[in-house]
């Protein structure tokens, strides 16, 4: 089960970080205009404060998983086999 976690985590923090590097401005041109600046601003600003949320709700999940993990009862071990006496 600790496997399967980690896996999804990787591939989670993977995911966000793809996504955020997305909305980093790779423009090889300035631009010319404060209308211009402006709506490449308000679009990368979009995917970001997207990527954020998509992260706190993750860490509320983690969290949630955590606590229930924490306050159920421990497995009973199976009873340990007697050894043979030594003859």
């Amino acid at each position: 089960m600790f496997k399967a976690t980690a896996i999804v985590r990787t591939l989670f923090l993977i995911f966000i970080a793809g996504f955020t590097v997305r909305a980093l401005p790779f423009f090889w041109s300035v631009p010319r205009t404060l209308d211009e600046q402006y709506s490449r601003c308000a679009g990368n600003l979009e995917i970001v404060q997207r990527a954020a949320w998509l992260a706190i709700a993750w860490i509320a999940l983690e969290t949630a998983v955590g606590w229930w993990r924490a306050m159920r009862p421990p497995t009973p071990k199976p009873p340990a086999e007697a050894k043979p006496p030594a003859a």
